[in-house]
């Protein structure tokens, strides 16, 4: 049941499996995990050694026979902070080499809900203020609930403003948006209104369409553009826009 979050917690399928069991049953030989997992024998014992190593589990004589236990499953807590720790020891490293290889203007898209975030971490990156025309409030996607209620609390702490200039339904079919913490904003004529929302912060503008208002579409594809240039255009297009609003 759980069993794909502990795969995101770097434990392999079997892993997953056997220390699943092992909370069910609180204690178990090899058999009787073999048995219950369907998980030959030869492989429960390789699992079971890196469990033991990860500190997931213990090791149990019980009338000289071997039996295994679980660790309490705050331990996947403390897995999650070592994670975290060796990828911020990584990080600065990285970061050099990736930033050396900087172009000044490049494009490239994000695919997906996921990746579609990664375009939310440049706002927070770039800390500079964030404009929109054709808003739509598709941040407020239910995929993106948990996600956006961090991102906004670092915008909010990094002083990061919001500037928006929506089309015209957003005051009818989703208010949310309009309750942003240090948030501008004014509305498009209803017959302006399209399926276009452009964005665009420091050096980045971002190009995307949907659909429905408050919703991304099922497989969001978001366009970037890296260029001060081009930015720096959009930004007196937009207030120009404003003035005339």
């Amino acid at each position: 049941m759980h069993e794909e979050a502990l795969m995101n917690l770097g434990l392999s399928l079997n892993e997953a499996r056997i220390y699943q069991s092992l909370i069910d049953l609180n204690e178990a030989s090899v058999n009787t995990l073999s048995v219950k997992t369907k998980i030959n024998r030869s492989n429960v014992y390789d699992a079971m050694e890196r469990l033991c190593d990860k500190g997931l589990a213990t090791q149990l004589f019980i009338r000289g026979q071997k039996y295994y236990k679980a660790i309490h499953p705050r331990r996947l807590l403390e897995l999650l902070k070592e994670k975290e720790e060796e990828i911020q020891q990584l990080l600065p490293e990285l970061a050099k080499k990736f930033e050396s290889h900087k172009q000044e203007e490049e494009a490239y898209f994000y695919r997906g809900v996921e990746a579609y975030k990664n375009y939310m971490f440049d706002i927070l990156k770039e800390k500079k203020p964030y404009y929109c025309i054709g808003g739509k409030g598709m941040w407020f996607d239910p995929r993106l609930k948990f996600f956006r209620m961090k991102f906004d609390r670092e915008r909010v702490k990094s002083n990061i403003s919001f500037n928006h200039i929506f089309d015209e339904e957003m005051k009818k079919k989703i208010k949310d948006p309009l309750k942003f913490n240090k948030n501008n904003y004014k509305f498009l004529p209803k017959k302006y209104s399209s399926n276009l929302a452009i964005e665009f912060f420091g050096d980045y503008t971002v190009i995307y369409s949907g659909e429905e208002f408050g919703k991304l579409k099922e497989e969001p594809t978001v366009f970037v553009i890296k260029s001060k240039d081009i930015s720096e255009g959009f930004k007196k297009i937009y207030q120009f826009m404003w003035d005339k609003l």
